[in-house]
């Protein structure tokens, strides 16, 4: 069982942030500890409660953090102090896609849990970013059931949905790519270079 701070928990649910539910940081600590993955990428840091359970669950060296929203941004870093982690996470206050197209360096290891209509466009700068042997954790591929159909899409949603469906469909018959969806939290994309 992984060790979580209930009191970020309480604080995103209550105040509608969105955070990744336990049985995916369970899912999460247990892919990086089991592959031995070092360096971390997250996209979409929100309140820093996903970064913050990676680092004290894994023995990762680092983490990469990027958030958009300057009130979540400043959340997340004093989160981040208060749990002594600022030697491991380093919060990058910048849009996921400029990063992305501006990153040079490699990791072991992406959290993808950022803007959910944009999932394939970031999908080749994640391959590129990406060491040999790593792995792409994409969550809310289900996105409430929308996705699968089990709840209609709601009319503000329909470009997002295009957007995620798309990405399934792109990680799941490239011939390059072993991707699996798995039935965890709101859908997991599991997504590793042959």
């Amino acid at each position: 069982m992984i060790k979580i701070d209930e009191e970020l928990k309480t604080f995103g649910e209550e105040n509608n942030v969105p955070i990744s539910k336990t049985d995916t940081l369970s899912f999460l600590c247990n892919e990086i500890n089991k592959n031995n993955y070092r360096e971390i990428l997250e996209i979409g840091t929100a309140i820093g409660y996903g970064s913050i359970t990676m680092a004290e669950n894994t023995k990762l060296n680092h983490i990469d953090t990027v958030e958009i929203d300057e009130d979540r941004f400043l959340l997340a870093k004093s989160n981040i102090k208060k749990h002594n982690l600022e030697n491991k996470i380093n919060v990058i206050k910048c849009d996921a896609m400029d990063f992305l197209k501006t990153n040079k360096k490699k990791y072991d290891f992406i959290y993808l849990d950022g803007a959910k209509g944009q999932y394939i466009n970031y999908l080749p700068y994640l391959l590129n970013s990406l060491n040999s042997g790593g792995e792409i954790v994409a969550d809310n591929l289900y996105f409430h059931g929308m996705v699968t159909g089990e709840i209609p899409v709601s009319k503000g949603c329909r470009a997002m949905i295009k957007g995620l469906k798309k990405y399934i469909e792109a990680i799941t018959t490239d011939i390059t790519l072993d991707s699996t969806i798995l039935p965890i939290g709101d859908g997991l994309g599991v997504t590793r270079k042959k």
